[in-house]
């Protein structure tokens, strides 16, 4: 269900950073392993919801914002909620804590903070805990597109 974004992008000729290191399941950790390693860019996190039609999606903001739910289905036009962390697990084979917001096979929709275009690098989890990817912000649409993803955009305004 999930590529191996290393391979993806290796294939596409797109730049990225990868990170080897210990496990880390929370945001603490996520900061105190950039520092260690020395990479820069904007923390991300991903959130996989599921719609009240049944349909999957992926969500991916800022490390430190809140998630307006009201804004996520006016943005796909569907109440969204979180996936429990089992069912998670079963449609994606990843862990809470170290899920990627790439990767998803076409069917899965993406939903993207309209403000993560603005960045110059984003740094997130590449379906491994032990593992971190930075990549250009700007290469992000081209990613999607080439995955096939459907997009939308959050925006709180």
């Amino acid at each position: 269900m999930i590529v191996n974004l290393e391979e993806f992008l290796r294939e596409h000729a797109i730049y990225f950073e990868l990170y080897d290191h210990d496990p880390i399941y929370t945001n603490e950790d996520a900061v105190i392993m950039k520092k260690e390693k020395g990479f820069t860019g904007t923390e991300t996190k991903a959130l996989f919801l599921k719609g009240k039609s049944g349909q999957y999606y992926s969500f991916v903001t800022f490390t430190t914002k809140s998630t307006d739910f009201k804004r996520l289905k006016q943005a796909v036009g569907e109440k969204l909620a979180i996936v429990k962390p089992d069912e998670m697990e079963e449609v994606t084979g990843q862990k809470v804590g170290a899920v990627t917001p790439l990767g998803y096979e076409a069917s899965i929709p993406m939903i993207v903070d309209e403000e993560l275009f603005e960045q110059e690098k984003l740094v997130f989890a590449p379906a491994r805990p032990d593992q971190t990817m930075v990549i250009q912000a700007e290469d992000l649409k081209k990613i999607i597109g080439l995955l096939g993803n459907e997009l939308f955009i959050y925006s709180e305004n």
